[in-house]
């Protein structure tokens, strides 16, 4: 019996589910929409976040990866987070 079969008979109950590396991605933004951090300490975070996915999305618009529609999404997005964390400052004082 050779490191194969050893291995396969060890483990004959263990299924694995592949998943495409584009599904993981959509469901892992579906995840994060779902759970909106509403704290000041999330939403910076998240800002960080959106901030870093905003450099990379510049770069790409640079070498005509994506539009400047897409573009304006991520600035949106950012705007948004600003003003939010904007609102919760205001709320707090």
């Amino acid at each position: 019996m050779d490191n194969i079969d050893k291995f396969l008979d060890l483990f004959a109950d263990f299924e694995m589910v592949v998943v495409p590396k584009a599904d993981r991605r959509k469901k892992l933004q579906e995840v994060e929409q779902s759970h909106q951090p509403k704290s000041k300490a999330g939403l910076q975070k998240a800002l960080k976040r959106l901030e870093r996915e905003y450099k990379q999305a510049l770069k790409s618009y640079k070498v005509n990866k994506i539009s400047k529609n897409e573009l304006y999404e991520f600035e949106w997005r950012i705007f948004e987070l600003q003003e939010e964390i904007k609102r919760i400052e205001q709320k707090g004082e």
